[in-house]
């Protein structure tokens, strides 16, 4: 008995297993919050302290203190001083995921009026403008194949608005079967347009979107009729797997006469627009009824007749090129073919607008050696995200080369208030200014800064660096040297270099001097002849 008892459990157990999702990531970030719920959809939402070291939290208070506003948007972090902001969420290469960005502004007392504009980017590539906000919580949607071991997403200060500040209310990451929409090349990213549930009465997302999308509902209208039936639909063999309630509500014309019914995408900026239709006939009709249509853009024809099935359905997916119509606006209209009885119908659509191609990111050797330096000096820590990209979005203190694969030129680490000796970034091996200036790096002056290339410019004033100069950097004619402001240095040719304890070097007369790109061996010279003049003097 006790034996059958534990074969049932253990057959109970997979049958358990086998039902539940097998997402490798379902996270959700409550921004600006260190608190852990669980909302309405059994969706459990985390804090954002271990994704972010930048920003300040912030408590917002939703129009006319309504408590309608979800729990998520009810606080936001804050960017008032880095120009770009990311957290990193660790997912593994080759994932093929969804992400959401939301968004809430509502003004505080001490802030402007009108909201802020700035950039949205996610893994070294733009994504979008957060721009025109409304009083209302929206977001931000893409889906991608990721390159990177893990995902950053963030917000950056828009070049035409600098002094805007940016925020973010909350983030969403799913994993997707990567056989979901095949029908884009995986080099490129799907940017978020719509997802429409027709004839519905309110969003759906999981738990019946088992990959958590947002099927939005639309307001009524006078103009169409609304049809729902609770009838199984098979839609097993759907390659993009949408939810089987979005297929069970449909939206068609009052007239049933009515040939025509368009969908408007305005203000598109890319050229490229991926779209899923969804079809499912909702209406057991008699054989005299024949519901028969085809699919055009902007007048231009793009699919055979279309006769949506009963009980089970139809995706179809299209491609368009909408540049060639000039204005970034185009519609899709289903158009009634001239032997149906019915007017249109449609059930669900999904639409995207196809992005650049995903970046490889900087140069991976470049990026290593910036991890080194912020592992060695916290001040370092709050940047994450790619260094450089995308195109003039680098981080506060470096400067890039954008070649086919970015690379790092410049380090502007003045004033940074870094601490201890300076670790070994000799990765960074285009770098053409280091400026590590009125800091308190003590140590020796490490070989490797000699063996830069194509360094013209190094700043190592004010700090407390000590020993010997390397005469790689001494003897460099095509390198300004800047040391002064570092009492216990004393040059290469000088030797012994001992440390008189008094905040100098005892035998450096350069201890105080100005910047010197090498040292005068004139000055050198007569500085001997004048000790052994004395010498000679006194006996």
């Amino acid at each position: 008995m006790t034996n059958i008892l534990v074969l049932y459990l253990e057959i109970l157990l997979v049958l358990l297993a086998l039902s539940m999702p097998t997402l490798g990531v379902f996270l959700s970030i409550d921004c600006g919050s260190s608190d852990s719920f669980t909302d309405a959809n059994n969706i459990t939402w985390v804090g954002d302290d271990l994704y972010i070291k930048s920003g300040k939290s912030e408590t917002v208070t939703s129009v006319n203190n309504s408590s309608i506003i979800a729990r998520p948007y009810t606080t936001r972090r804050v960017f008032p001083t880095t120009k770009k902001n990311c957290y990193s969420i660790g997912v593994g290469r080759g994932e093929h995921v969804l992400l959401r960005a939301h968004f809430y502004y509502v003004t505080n007392k001490d802030e402007k009026l009108s909201a802020p504009v700035f950039d949205l980017q996610f893994d070294g590539n733009p994504w979008a403008i957060v721009e025109n906000i409304s009083a209302d919580p929206f977001y931000k949607e893409v889906i991608y194949l990721t390159k990177f071991d893990a995902i950053s997403v963030c917000v950056a200060r828009n070049q035409d608005y600098p002094d805007d500040v940016p925020f973010i209310s909350a983030i969403e990451v799913r994993s997707l079967d990567l056989g979901l929409y095949a029908g884009v090349d995986p080099n490129y990213p799907l940017l978020g347009i719509r997802r429409i549930n027709y004839g519905g009465n309110e969003s759906v997302r999981f738990p019946d979107d088992k990959y958590d999308r947002i099927w939005q509902e639309l307001p009524s209208s006078k103009d169409f009729i609304t049809v729902k039936n609770d009838t199984r639909i098979v839609v097993a063999d759907l390659p993009d797997k949408p939810p089987e309630s979005v297929l069970q509500t449909a939206l068609y014309n009052q007239n049933l006469s009515g040939s025509l019914l368009c969908i408007k995408f305005p203000n598109l900026t890319n050229d490229k627009i991926y779209t899923i239709f969804y079809f499912s006939e909702l209406l057991n009709l008699t054989s005299s009824d024949k519901r028969s249509f085809s699919i055009y853009v902007n007048r231009k024809y793009i699919s055979h007749p279309i006769i949506p099935p009963y009980k089970t359905a139809l995706g179809l997916n299209f491609t368009t090129d909408i540049s060639a119509f000039g204005d970034g606006n185009y519609q899709y209209c289903l158009n009634r073919t001239s032997d149906s009885t019915l007017p249109p119908i449609i059930n669900a659509l999904e639409a995207f607008q196809i992005g650049i191609p995903l970046t490889d990111g900087t140069d991976n050797r470049h990026v290593k050696a910036l991890s080194t330096l912020q592992k060695a000096f916290v001040q370092l820590q709050d940047w994450s995200g790619d260094p450089c990209l995308p195109n003039g979005s680098p981080w506060d203190w470096v400067e890039c080369t954008y070649t086919q694969t970015p690379q790092i030129t410049a380090l502007r680490l003045s004033g940074y208030e870094l601490q201890g000796s300076l670790p070994d970034f000799s990765a960074l091996d285009t770098l053409q200014l280091i400026d590590l200036s009125n800091n308190s790096l003590s140590g020796e002056i490490p070989s490797f800064l000699g063996n830069f290339h194509k360094l013209n410019m190094l700043n190592l004033a004010n700090n407390s660096f000590s020993g010997l100069i390397p005469s790689s950097l001494t003897n460099n004619s095509n390198l300004t040297l800047v040391y002064s402001g570092n009492p216990y240095l004393c040059a290469s040719t000088q030797l012994p270099c001992v440390n008189s304890g008094n905040g100098s070097s005892a035998l450096s007369p350069f201890s105080n001097s100005h910047s010197q790109s090498r040292i005068s061996k004139n000055f050198l010279i007569v500085y001997e002849i004048v000790i052994l003049v004395l010498v000679f003097v006194c006996y």
